[in-house]
């Protein structure tokens, strides 16, 4: 069958067409651009060959409850996007499938711009995540440090990703109390040949060009007993951000904030007699990235004037070996991984005494010669899980047990460095380090230095039981009981930490219990009609050291002497009620599902707005309540029209804090949660001569507006960045190809929307410090090619 693609509408008459022109000539221009760079050097992309998600005919399997089942007969609503559909909708990240999935919000917070995962409005910026992220069976989500968020995967040699909406701890651990993200890589074969190549060339609006090149190959090496898959591949994103000279305003250097990756993966299967299979793999991923992609708001958009370089490092090594055993009536598998994970980030300080001593009285003041903040996060997680799963899906009484440990160490640590504030301090206040503070630079005319330690193990009991109690119906329980302890230490140093100080081991541990439960009935075909209520579950954390002296007028108006040294586990029930449908051809496919979610004791940050620090502690309660639609339509062989619709209304419970100067009040809606998400999209497929099939495809997508705290009574308000924008980008697509190979134009943000998704102080919000902002990528157009055996 024929891949199928887009049409959106007709330009009748002139004022349309004429509109029509002055939309597409730049992006036209562009691809002539491209065209004649790809003349001399042409990188192909990567595209399998294999049917859409909604084909009419297949069953698609998705192993959301850890075993392989009909996504129609998972009472869970989910997103399935295989390779294809990964390739075509333009997702080459993680952090773009926010766009593609309703109810999925990927914001980018804090001051260092870590991008944090949100789902049906559960968020909160810090503590353990509230969205569990895995590869394969292996988690790799990171606690939030604002300094490092999650692992940017990439769409690199994937077969599926599986997107699970609400609670998800029985099966996957406390860290999923909104949903979890699954990266599902292609696995071994043990018979035949599988090889392919690909790469592209793309051009970013008013920046630079970016280029990927991509190469898998993995086949039999003893038919029937051993295989192996070897994948490469590596990408390079064009920077869209200018650098000026802050003194002179002459221009430094272009496009700084690109970024490249290098991705490589090896696995082995063997098959070792009849009932016994090993998986070893390892995967490894290297991000380096030239510079911030902020500019500063008061130079207009794409500019920025650091006095230094803010470059940044991220690898990520992940080996693993699963095993499964073949029991008879069961299947015995077996998960071993090992995380290794190190970010590192230069961020520019040079406004950092001008906005801390000097209370931002003298704009635009920087340290001579400049001074920056240079922070490392190193990551290590051993995990271990064995369940044990009933193997007949057609049984009355379908079962799964298991058990799972994991062992984590988060280390950070940041120096700032400005040996230049010797000379700031005496020319602006007549006064030297020591006479200010009390104490001189640390050697290396360090003015901070801090190492803190999380550690962290799990130990969990889990299982869940299915049960057909009668034709068409079938009820569903899950349970898990874990034991979760953490140590924290922190070591801080210099004047601005007031001295030595050293916190901790402080300590705290959590013993939860997290059920889930559902009921599904199945009126005929492929229909399913479900309810369900499940628990989340995240454990509590300790806070490093307030000082007492320097925040005491912050403290005292939230009515506290000092700040608590740790802060409790928060949970939530969630409830859901839903519908997947569908003609018996699978022309039309309707999939329907409401929740509400009672959230309680939660994890927030306060914010100290005068000295710039911060601690967490459990407040208040919050109540979301939303809906989730996508319907499919195939009226013809060749057309496919798609629609996807997510709404959250997640809004806090309860007052907290004194009246008139609280953190969050009663109605005040979650931060960084549009209400309002969704996307539309048609896809043409069409046949040329020469046996050249293609398609056409374009897609819409909306993200509405969102606030960056609870309210304007929040301590955390700032009216410069309180109000997010909402976004709509428009995506386009035409590909044509025969015989394994295929060519492929794109133009991403064809409209070049110019929505601020960041905003944020650089330093300290209360005194006005400047602010650094970032768009939406501008319109970017590409060519890609692949051939594949």
């Amino acid at each position: 069958m024929p891949p199928r693609v887009v049409v959106v509408e007709r330009w009748g008459d002139s004022r349309r067409h004429s509109t029509l022109s002055a939309i597409v000539a730049p992006a036209v221009k562009q691809w002539a651009r491209l065209c004649c760079v790809s003349a001399l050097a042409m990188a192909p992309a990567h595209a399998q060959a294999d049917e859409g998600e909604g084909a009419q005919g297949r069953i698609v399997f998705v192993t959301a409850r850890r075993v392989a089942e009909a996504q129609d007969a998972v009472p869970i609503s989910l997103v399935r996007l295989d390779a294809t559909d990964l390739e075509r909708r333009g997702v080459a990240r993680l952090a773009d499938l926010a766009g593609v999935v309703p109810n999925l919000a990927m914001p980018t917070v804090g001051a260092f711009g870590a991008q944090q995962p949100i789902m049906r409005g559960v968020f909160s910026p810090i503590g353990a995540s509230t969205v569990g992220l895995y590869v394969d069976d292996v988690p790799v989500q990171i606690r939030s440090l604002e300094v490092a968020g999650n692992p940017d995967l990439r769409r690199f040699d994937l077969d599926r990703v599986e997107v699970l909406r609400g609670p998800q701890g029985t099966l996957f651990g406390a860290d999923s109390m909104g949903g979890t993200i699954r990266a599902l890589t292609r696995q071994p074969q043990l018979e035949g040949l599988d090889a392919w190549a690909g790469g592209e060339l793309s051009s970013v609006r008013g920046g630079g060009l970016g280029r990927e090149v991509q190469a898998a190959l993995g086949g039999a090496i003893v038919p029937g007993r051993i295989g192996a898959r070897i994948s490469a591949y590596h990408r390079r994103d064009a920077g869209v951000v200018d650098r000026f000279d802050p003194a002179s305003g002459a221009l430094l250097a272009r496009n700084i904030d690109h970024d490249a990756t290098l991705g490589l993966r090896f696995a082995v299967k063997a098959a070792l007699g009849e009932r016994l299979e090993l998986t070893p793999s390892l995967f490894y991923q290297r991000t380096a990235r030239g510079d911030l992609p902020f500019y500063e708001s008061s130079l207009g958009p794409f500019r920025q004037s650091a006095s230094l370089r803010q470059p940044g490092r991220d690898r990520l090594l992940l080996p693993s070996l699963t095993a499964r055993l073949d029991l008879g009536g069961a299947t015995l598998t077996g998960v071993t991984a090992w995380l290794d994970r190190r970010n590192r980030q230069i961020v520019d300080y040079s406004g950092f005494f001008g906005e801390i001593v000097l209370g931002g009285m003298v704009p635009g003041i920087r340290t001579p010669g400049g001074s920056y903040s240079r922070t490392t996060v190193d990551q290590a997680v051993f995990t271990q899980e064995l369940r044990v799963a009933s193997a007949d899906p057609q049984a009355s009484v379908r079962w799964l047990v298991g058990a799972f440990y994991s062992r984590s160490r988060i280390a950070m640590e940041q120096r700032v460095v400005e040996p230049g504030i010797a000379d700031l301090a005496q020319s602006q206040l007549g006064l030297s380090v020591e006479e200010i503070f009390g104490l001189p630079l640390l050697p290396g005319g360090q003015s901070y230095h801090s190492r803190q330690q999380i550690r962290e193990r799990s130990l969990a009991a889990f299982g869940q039981v299915s049960w057909a109690f009668a034709p068409r119906w079938e009820v569903t329980g899950g349970l898990r009981l874990s034991h979760n302890p953490l140590r924290f230490r922190l070591m801080s140093e210099g004047p601005f930490a007031g001295g030595s100080n050293a916190v901790g081991p402080r300590r705290q541990s959590d013993t939860p219990l997290i059920p889930h439960a559902a009921l599904s009935w199945r009126p005929g075909g492929d229909s399913l009609v479900y309810l369900s209520a499940g628990k989340g579950f995240r454990g509590g954390g300790t806070n490093g050291a307030v000082p007492a002296n320097g925040c005491a007028a912050d403290l005292s108006a939230l009515g506290r002497a000092a700040a608590p040294d740790s802060y409790g586990s928060d949970s939530l029930w969630s409830y859901e009620a839903g519908v997947k449908a569908g003609l018996p051809d699978r022309r039309l496919r309707l999939s329907l599902a409401a929740f509400r979610i009672d959230w309680r004791r939660i994890q927030q940050s306060v914010t100290l707005p005068n000295c710039g620090f911060s601690y967490v502690d459990n407040l208040g309660a919050a109540r979301n309540r939303g809906v989730e639609l996508a319907l499919r339509s195939e009226p013809s062989r060749r057309l496919a029209l798609d629609f996807s619709l997510g709404f959250v209304d997640a809004r806090f419970r309860r007052d907290v804090g004194p009246p008139g100067a609280g953190i969050v009040a009663a109605g005040d809606r979650i931060p960084y949660v549009p209400r309002w998400s969704g996307t539309m999209a048609a896809e043409y497929g069409f046949t040329l001569p020469g046996r050249l099939e293609g398609f056409v495809r374009t897609e819409w997508r909306h993200a509405g507006r969102f606030r960056r705290a609870p309210s304007t009574r929040s301590t955390a308000y700032d009216p410069r960045v309180y109000a997010g924008e909402g976004s709509d980008l428009l995506f386009l697509r035409l590909s044509i190809g025969r015989d394994g190979w295929r060519l492929s134009a794109f133009a991403d943000n064809l409209l070049d929307s110019r929505t601020v998704l960041y905003r944020n102080a650089e330093l300290v919000p209360a005194t006005g410090s400047p602010l650094r902002e970032m768009t939406q990528r501008p319109r970017t157009v590409g060519l890609s090619a692949s051939i594949g055996l």
